[in-house]
């Protein structure tokens, strides 16, 4: 048999291809597991679930829709002043909530950027809608009869202008 020699370069540069090759590897199988693409895995390795603890008022509409995310996984969906409960998990990127009343579960791809949080529908494994939400101290939903008196107003300011 011959008498191999290699020199400590050589040695270096094959140690440092097994470590790289180990962890191209592992990155390859955590994206596999959380089912997102890979620049998907290094964003979400630097935005964490902490970040979404917290009170969420709709941009779009305030006063109609907003969400409040608790430590413990579960949460509070409102629609006006109607509350829904459900738990959430977060997998990387993806917030899934379940309504466990109606095993009911939606998935969004999620952002936290400063104070907004942005919730992007996905279904059928595409994103299609994009929610963003302001963090709030205090929600400030609108009533049935605020509804109601912000539609006259509208109606009442869009008739006046139009005389």
């Amino acid at each position: 048999m011959a008498n191999v020699k290699l020199s400590k370069s050589k040695i270096a540069i094959i140690i440092v291809a097994a470590v790289l090759f180990i962890l191209l590897a592992a990155g390859g199988i955590y994206c596999v597991a959380t089912e997102q693409s890979p620049a998907s895995a290094v964003t979400s390795m630097f935005s964490n679930e902490e970040k979404l603890i917290g009170k969420w008022q709709s941009q779009k509409a305030p006063g109609m829709s907003a969400y409040v995310f608790y430590d413990d996984g579960t949460y509070d969906s409102y629609l006006s002043t109607v509350n829904f409960t459900g738990e959430y998990t977060v997998k990387g990127n993806k917030l899934t909530l379940t309504n466990p009343k109606t095993s009911g579960e939606v998935v969004y791809k999620y952002k936290v950027k400063g104070k907004v949080l942005t919730l992007t529908l996905i279904e059928d494994g595409k994103e299609t809608d994009e929610h963003k939400f302001d963090s709030v101290k205090e929600l400030k939903m609108k009533t049935l009869a605020d509804l109601i008196g912000d539609a006259v107003s509208d109606n009442n300011t869009t008739t006046q202008k139009a005389e």
